[in-house]
C-alpha cells in the first residue's frame, strides 16, 4: 500500500513537472515568433502576398494634376554678377504648357529697372566733375524674353504647420530668347532651375535661380559678354 501511495506521489510530480515545462516551452515559442515577425513563414506568406508596392505608389502619388494643363503667373527678381556699375531688378510674368508631370514647355517676359551702384555712382560723378578723364559705358537691360523648356525629375511632399499637405518639385530648364539693350537688341541664352510649390490644384509658387548670357554693346563697335544669375520669385495660377 505505501509503495503504491509512493508511486502515485511519483506519477503525479513528474506529470506537474511535464506540464510546467510544457507551458515554458510554449510561452518561449510564442515570444520567438512575436520578436521575430519574418521567421514565422505563414505570417512571412500572408505579408509578401499584400504586394507594399502597389500601395506604396498610391500614398505618393502626386497630388495635383498636371496633364496637359496651363499655368500664368506673375514673378520678381534680381540680377547677380552682371556690370559692376549697374544694379539690376525685374519684375514680370510666365506662362507654362504641362504636357505631363515632368515635362513642360514654356516663355519668361521681363522688364527691367536698372540704377548704379554705389561705384558706378562714385566713378561716373568724378567723370562729370572732371576728376576722372573717362567713364566706362554701360549698357542697361530694358527688357527679355525667352522660351524654355522644364524638366521635373524629382518630387515630393510637405506638412505645413499640420494644416495642409502641398507637393512640390524640383526641375531643371534650358532656353534661348532676346534681351533688350539701350543699344539694341542682342540674342540670350538661358539655364537653371528651381522648385515649384503646388499648395493646390490651381495655385503655385515657385524660387527659380537661371544662368544667363549676351552680348552687350558700351561704345561704337566695342562688344563684350555678360554673364550674370537671375533670381525671382513667382505665383502662378493653374487653368
Amino acid at each position: 500500500m505505501r509503495n503504491m501511495r509512493n508511486t502515485l506521489v511519483v506519477s503525479l510530480t513528474l506529470m506537474a513537472a511535464l506540464l510546467t515545462s510544457a507551458n515554458v516551452a510554449s510561452a518561449k515559442s510564442l515570444n520567438n515568433r512575436l520578436d521575430k515577425l519574418g521567421g514565422n513563414k505563414e505570417l512571412y506568406r500572408k505579408t509578401k502576398a499584400m504586394d507594399p508596392k502597389n500601395k506604396f505608389r498610391v500614398v505618393q502619388k502626386r497630388a495635383v494634376d498636371r496633364y496637359w494643363r496651363l499655368e500664368i503667373g506673375g514673378n520678381y527678381g534680381m540680377h547677380a554678377w552682371s556690370d559692376p556699375y549697374v544694379e539690376t531688378s525685374t519684375w514680370g510674368g510666365f506662362a507654362d504648357l504641362h504636357i505631363n508631370p515632368k515635362w513642360s514647355v514654356g516663355a519668361r517676359y521681363n522688364k527691367h529697372s536698372n540704377s548704379l551702384t554705389s561705384e558706378g555712382q562714385r566713378i561716373y560723378d568724378n567723370y562729370n566733375n572732371g576728376l576722372a578723364p573717362t567713364f566706362q559705358g554701360v549698357d542697361l537691360p530694358e527688357s527679355s524674353t525667352f522660351g524654355v523648356i522644364s524638366f521635373y525629375p524629382m518630387y515630393g511632399k510637405l506638412n505645413l504647420f499640420d494644416s495642409a499637405v502641398a507637393q512640390f518639385d524640383v526641375y531643371l530648364m534650358g532656353g534661348a530668347g532676346q534681351m533688350e539693350l539701350n543699344s539694341g537688341p542682342a540674342q540670350a541664352w538661358t539655364a537653371g532651375g528651381g522648385v515649384g510649390v503646388w499648395m493646390s490644384n490651381h495655385f503655385a509658387t515657385r524660387l527659380e535661380v537661371r544662368y544667363q548670357a549676351y552680348e552687350d554693346q558700351i561704345a561704337q563697335n566695342v562688344t563684350r559678354d555678360q554673364n550674370m544669375v537671375v533670381t525671382t520669385l513667382s505665383i502662378g495660377f493653374m487653368l
